[in-house]
């Protein structure tokens, strides 16, 4: 049992620290942060089910904040579901306002009627309607999941690495949603519900390491519906302005250029170009640099490198023998 304890709070504990971190990293994108919420209400829930579960004498507030976690698991892991399937970029002010609905409900219960004085009322119709909102929402994401996954799981398909990730949290929601809704009717332990998080977390945790992709599992959006119009506007612009001379040149100074958004930009890059911003303006720089080899031969090999917008020798020479496979001199040599 000893075993038990030790990995189901291992799980809690390095669940909650994650998810704060999603939560409040600037880096992170808004599916994140509502995976990180997931998380954090997870582990406060899952926390208090392993100490009370191991420990019968455990303080009721303790309780009380880990079933008043569970009025954010649901919601969280709609919002997270949402925001993958409408590819949301910004916080949305309903949802907003549906998690400070749920934090002021949750709050003035347990101000109103503390479990340490009405235990009967939190074991009864208290944590009811809070296992109501949890299923109920869980269920509303489970119906953005299908629309993110659409019938591929069913079908003899292979599944995308993403989309696999996705189907574990979704079952391990299923999972864990079942046991505790289980355990409130029929008496059911829910410790495998805690065992199951950290079965999750810890694969989920694996792939970030093996794989260096994040722990949110991430869908691929839909393919853009005008995207090669898209790359050969940026492309117009890279040739008629190089802007890539300008050795400091980032994303969002080209998705001003181009009238475009910073994730519109990158998408084109990423979905059309399909090696990305970093390649894409250094093969527009080689390509420069072999223009002013041929034009201006009274440059050095490394003031044609500044010329094309890189910052320094070496980065000059390292993306010249990976994009033209040859060095700066072979090249010229060439032209000889």
């Amino acid at each position: 049992m000893s075993v038990l304890f030790l990995f189901a709070s291992l799980g809690v504990i390095n669940g909650f620290l994650v998810g704060g971190y999603l939560i409040f990293s600037r880096k992170r994108t808004i599916a994140e942060k509502y995976f990180g919420g997931l998380l954090l209400a997870l582990s406060i829930r899952i926390g208090k089910s392993v100490f009370f579960y191991f420990n019968r004498e455990t303080d009721q507030l303790i309780l009380q904040l880990g079933l008043s976690a569970c009025i954010f698991i649901g919601p969280s892991f709609y919002l997270y579901t949402k925001a993958l399937w409408k590819n949301e970029l910004k916080f949305k002010r309903a949802d907003g306002w549906l998690l400070l609905m749920l934090l002021f409900t949750i709050v003035a219960v347990g101000i109103t009627f503390p479990y340490r004085s009405f235990p009967e009322l939190w074991n009864g119709a208290i944590i009811r309607g809070i296992y109501s909102i949890w299923a109920l929402f869980t269920l509303f994401g489970l119906y953005n999941s299908w629309k993110l996954l659409g019938r591929t799981i069913f079908s003899s398909e292979k599944l995308t690495g993403n989309q696999q990730y996705l189907v574990a949290v979704v079952i391990a929601m299923l999972f864990i949603t079942g046991t505790y809704q289980t355990a409130l009717f029929v008496g059911f332990t829910y410790l495998w519900g805690a065992l199951i998080f950290s079965f999750t977390f810890y694969y989920l945790l694996g792939r970030m390491l093996l794989t260096s992709k994040p722990i949110p599992p991430k869908v691929a959006s839909q393919p853009l519906e005008n995207g090669r119009e898209l790359l050969m506007m940026v492309n117009e612009v890279m040739n008629s302005e190089k802007p890539f001379t300008n050795q400091r040149l980032k994303l969002d100074d080209l998705a001003a250029k181009t009238d475009m958004s910073r994730h519109m930009l990158s998408r084109v890059l990423n979905e059309e170009y399909e090696h990305g911003f970093s390649h894409y303006i250094k093969e527009h720089r080689v390509n420069e640099a072999k223009q002013l080899i041929t034009s201006r031969p009274e440059l050095s090999l490394e003031g044609i490198g500044y010329e094309a917008g890189f910052n320094s020798k070496s980065a000059f020479f390292e993306a010249f023998k990976k994009i033209a496979n040859c060095t700066p001199a072979e090249y010229k040599k060439s032209l000889e």
